[in-house]
């Protein structure tokens, strides 16, 4: 017994940093509040010969993304959109692609959510966590495609997702971010068909 004491006495400090390490890697993710994105309504409209995108997203963020948003690190989200061609017998081919991205952060000094677009460069700030994520998810007049580079004689879908995923991530944390789910919430595809 007293040299199996004296072994552990002997071992590196950092093993014991590695074990508390793994050990809140294998933490079961249901312990932790999960994170949930879900696309209530998405549709699409022709004004002036562009086709826009109108959605309703709900964002619930895990204990994982609202401690990182906590310690300074800002979350990515990023609107995935794909135009695909309607093909009977075939796959269906993409069309065309679109990906919209944003940043949100909490400014500890101002204790102010500041939502950018990452696209536009155009930035808004809150208050509450509550009313950042509702601006996130009220997507409205996003430009998706000139209706001139579209066949009339065609049918197309529309596809969009939304991923919201921890940025920032540097030396060991980036290792812990690739084997831990809880610094990704993916949401469900929603698929529609675009018509006028």
């Amino acid at each position: 017994m007293a040299q199996g004491v004296a072994i552990l006495a002997a071992a590196p400090r950092w093993l014991g940093v590695l074990l508390l390490c793994s050990a809140a890697l294998v933490t079961p993710s249901g312990a932790a509040e999960e994170g949930l994105i879900t696309i209530r309504d998405a549709t699409t409209h022709r004004q002036a010969g562009v086709w826009f995108l109108d959605a309703r997203i709900d964002y619930t963020l895990n204990d994982a993304a609202t401690e990182a948003l906590q310690s300074g690190l800002a979350l990515d989200v990023e609107l995935v959109i794909s135009l695909t061609e309607r093909r009977r017998l075939l796959w269906d081919p993409e069309f065309a692609g679109l990906k919209q991205h944003y940043e949100l952060q909490y400014h500890a000094l101002t204790e102010r959510y500041i939502v950018r677009n990452r696209n536009s460069g155009e930035q808004a700030t809150f208050a509450g966590i509550g009313a950042a994520l509702a601006h996130l998810g009220n997507v409205r007049y996003l430009p998706l495609i000139d209706d001139a580079l579209l066949d009339p004689d065609e049918r197309y879908d529309v596809s969009l997702r939304a991923v919201l995923d921890i940025k920032q991530l540097g030396g060991p944390l980036a290792l812990i971010g690739f084997l831990w789910d809880d610094w990704r919430i993916v949401s469900e595809w929603k698929r529609w068909q675009l018509r006028p």
